[in-house]
């Protein structure tokens, strides 16, 4: 569902330019793909790629809760039709919110991909990994333009299973290794083609970043699809796509549902209050899926 309201996102926003997406996916029933199709239309095409087994990752890499899936991103410019040159990546967790024609026309030369760089929190962090390496401006890569024929011609693919599969630790797994492989051969871009945004139980985290975005990417594992956090710009799409119906999840987990009734009780909103905190327990103490 995450990944079917991003596509419909980028189309509502985007009529005007011929899209094609292709999806990675793994772990996946095809049966489960049927709805992505019915977002296909005159300008707009889709292509499924299923990832079978063999695909595999050093599970001891994926920490922090990174999923395997992360990792297919390096897989892309090997899988797509050689006549592609160029390919916009972006994770499943991202909204467009308005056209992207400066972005695709834009003339890669000899840069392995366009990025954004992250923030600047982040750029303190990796400055203490041990990597050996002194990044330039370390990106975060849920949002890439690759060029694909440069990223083939210095073999980024294999290199980047390489490293992620060589017994070494990287602290923010594929996202490291790229960072690594790519240092100085991108491109930066402004920030609103990748504005980091962290939901809150608390106000509406969306809305404050929403003016100058073009894609927003919700970060952490708060994400817009469970129904506890403030997000009005998704809810929009998502009640407008093929996944209106599909059940969404109240919270990641059973913190941020008493967190919401803590936050019902100081707005003195009593009876939400309690009703969260019920929902809480039922959670908490047996596992209930709400």
């Amino acid at each position: 569902m995450p990944a079917g309201v991003a596509l419909y996102s980028i189309i509502s926003n985007n009529r005007h330019i011929n899209l094609h997406f292709h999806l990675l996916i793994s772990g996946i029933e095809e049966k489960e793909c049927s709805a992505f199709y019915e977002l296909e239309g005159p300008n707009t095409s889709i292509s499924v790629y299923y990832i079978t087994d063999k695909f595999d990752i050093n599970p001891d890499t994926l920490v922090l809760g990174i999923p395997l899936s992360t990792c297919l991103r390096f897989l892309i410019p090997e899988v797509i039709d050689d006549k592609i040159n160029k390919i916009l990546y972006l994770d499943c967790d991202v909204i467009c919110n308005g056209p992207l024609d400066e972005l695709v026309d834009y003339n890669l030369n000899a840069d392995i991909a366009c990025v954004i760089p992250d923030s600047p929190e982040m750029q303190e962090r990796v400055k203490k990994l041990d990597y050996g390496i002194e990044f330039i401006n370390y990106f975060n890569a849920g949002v890439m333009f690759i060029n694909t024929s440069e990223w083939k011609k210095n073999n980024i693919t294999q290199k980047a299973l390489e490293m992620i599969n060589s017994g070494k630790v990287y602290r923010y797994a594929d996202q490291d290794v790229l960072n690594i492989l790519l240092n100085g051969r991108v491109h930066y871009l402004d920030k609103k083609y990748n504005n980091k945004t962290t939901l809150s139980v608390r106000c509406d985290e969306e809305q404050k970043n929403l003016p100058n975005t073009i894609i927003m990417h919700y970060v952490t594992q708060n994400k817009p699809w469970y129904k506890i956090f403030r997000a009005q710009n998704f809810d929009h799409y998502f009640s407008n796509s093929p996944w209106k119906n599909h059940k969404r999840n109240l919270a990641p987990s059973s913190s941020e549902i008493r967190l919401k009734s803590k936050v019902f009780w100081l707005e003195g909103k009593y009876c939400k209050a309690i009703s969260y905190y019920y929902k809480y327990l039922l959670v908490k103490l047996f596992g209930l899926k709400i």
